[in-house]
């Protein structure tokens, strides 16, 4: 009397026969997933959308869609590991929760809703969370699933009464069976709507053969003849590099994977109808791996994604005119091609840009080599000029010390030595005959007698850094290369408040001697 489901609290209103069904959407959030687990689950349409049939069954509602079939005491997810742990209605309300087992590598936890707002709607919805622990890698996925369901309406009464009391008691006597879903005719199906392959992903070994399924159909499912081509993508390993899987697919759908191909590849089988290509994805293992990967791939126990991979083939009208998929598809192509060219051509200009810069920088660093060859040439003439120079006077100056030796040994050898004071070349003072050195520069001091035009001509100089004199001619230091400076342009040194000491001769200075007199070596104070 009620339609057999819930309580005649909850619902009056059968809810059997046809109903038509939105795709069940089912989205993935990844939260963590590591290179063990294998491929990221991808979200899609798990059930087409289309008619189903709804028929009771006690208090639970079954939906027929296809080769699904939902329950309203079960959850949506096909894994086949899930025991349903808790379930509540109330006629209005169904909801479930699944979990696998505590020991189950792939854990998973599931929550399913089945609420009817109308007598009319009927909406799905499921939540659930993956964990698969594998190689010490943990993977962690969410799941968000949808659908709705609307009734199909029944059809319309016809408007001419009954022709007599007893055809109108006939056909009141005779309502139609309960649970007898709508039919569509499916005669002359039209336009083609829609394409899919099934299964959308599976797992095979090396060797296996498989057959896919693929069909057109058209807005109210119906399937059209539109003729299918099957064709094969190219093949990839986990870390992205392109083999050559030898595989092959006929014309009828059937996958034959060669026992020598390579292992762990991926690929996608290609169905294309009507311009537009729907892909299921195959991923190939050798025996040993194929068990591993069938735990990680969340397909069920025939390494199968039983829902269909859909691709729409829907035209759009607009005036007179259709505009089909493959013009979306050339328009496509050709803004493609557009930004390549245009790509092409900011590449061009910035190499073109890049090789003059590069021209100018090249000149920049040949010029500065060339400056900097100038300026090292430049330098080592100067050197050697300064070298050949301080050559000179060296030679001069020792030519002139030999000179005052030999006019002493000569002098010495006549029996007699020079009487008279004697000077400093380099800051003219004159000391006693008996002085040898000039305590203030150390240079050899000259009698005056016989050297009357060295004591007339310009001085000698003195070593800022050493402060030892030299005769004149010598304007560079042979000690420390420094160039010499007159001796009154030195600064005085303060007398010391002790006593010198000559090192080399013992005799001692009173504090405003540099130098020993006697052998010009440089002074120490005394302790």
């Amino acid at each position: 009397m009620f339609g057999g489901l819930g309580s005649a609290n909850a619902q009056t209103t059968s809810l059997d026969g046809a109903w038509t069904m939105s795709p069940l959407t089912e989205t993935f959030t990844v939260q963590k997933w590591g290179k063990a687990c294998g491929a990221q689950p991808s979200s899609g349409a798990s059930i087409p959308g289309g008619v189903v049939t709804l028929r009771s069954d006690g208090s639970e509602i079954v939906i027929e869609a296809g080769r699904r079939t939902l329950r309203t005491d079960q959850c949506v997810d096909p894994l086949s590991t899930l025991t349903r742990a808790a379930h509540t209605s109330d006629g209005k309300t169904w909801r479930t929760r699944c979990e696998t087992a505590p020991g189950d590598s792939r854990r998973a936890t599931i929550n399913a809703g089945y609420f009817l707002t109308d007598n009319d709607t009927l909406n799905i919805a499921e939540t659930g969370r993956y964990l698969t622990v594998l190689q010490g890698t943990s993977c962690v996925a969410d799941v968000s699933r949808q659908a709705s369901l609307h009734r199909v309406p029944p059809p319309t009464a016809t408007a001419n009464p009954p022709s007599s009391p007893a055809v109108a008691q006939e056909t009141a006597a005779s309502p139609p069976p309960a649970g007898v879903s709508a039919k569509v005719d499916c005669s002359s199906p039209g336009e083609p709507a829609r394409l899919e392959v099934r299964p959308s992903r599976k797992l095979l070994r090396l060797g296996d053969d498989f057959v896919f399924h693929a069909f057109v159909v058209d807005a109210n499912g119906c399937r059209t003849p539109t003729p299918l081509r099957w064709s094969l993508g190219p093949a990839r390993t986990e870390d992205g590099r392109s083999v050559a899987t030898q595989a092959s697919i006929d014309a009828n759908g059937k996958l034959s994977v060669p026992t020598d191909g390579p292992p762990e590849a991926t690929f996608d089988v290609i169905v294309t109808a009507a311009l537009r290509s729907a892909r299921a994805s195959v991923q190939v293992a050798s025996s040993a791996r194929f068990d591993a990967l069938l735990v990680q791939s969340g397909l069920d126990s025939k390494g199968e994604r039983d829902e269909p991979s859909v691709t729409s083939l829907a035209t759009t009208e607009v005036g007179t005119s259709n505009v089909r998929a493959e013009d979306g598809a050339r328009r496509r192509r050709m803004v493609f091609i557009s930004i390549i060219v245009g790509l092409a051509l900011i590449i061009g200009v910035a190499a073109i840009f890049g090789a003059r810069r590069a021209q100018r920088a090249r000149a920049i660093e040949l010029a500065a080599k060339a400056r900097h060859a100038e300026q090292m040439a430049d330098y080592e003439r100067q050197k050697r000029e300064r070298e050949d120079r301080h050559a000179r006077e060296m030679r001069a100056h020792l030519e002139s010390v030999a000179r005052a030796q030999q006019v002493a040994a000569e002098a010495t050898a006549r029996g007699h030595a020079v009487a008279g004071p004697r000077f400093c070349p380099s800051c003219r003072r004159e000391f006693s005959a008996a002085t040898e050195y000039c305590p203030f520069d150390s240079n050899r001091l000259v009698p005056v007698a016989g050297h009357e035009a060295l004591v007339a001509g310009p001085s000698g100089g003195v070593c800022p850094t050493c402060r030892r004199g030299f005769n004149p001619g010598v304007r560079i230091c042979p000690n420390d290369g420094d160039e010499l400076v007159p001796s009154a342009l030195l600064p005085q040194q303060a007398p010391a408040a002790r006593g010198k000491i000559c090192p080399t001769c013992g005799d001692r200075f009173d504090g405003v001697a540099t130098f020993c007199g006697k052998d010009g070596t440089q002074l120490v104070l005394l302790n």
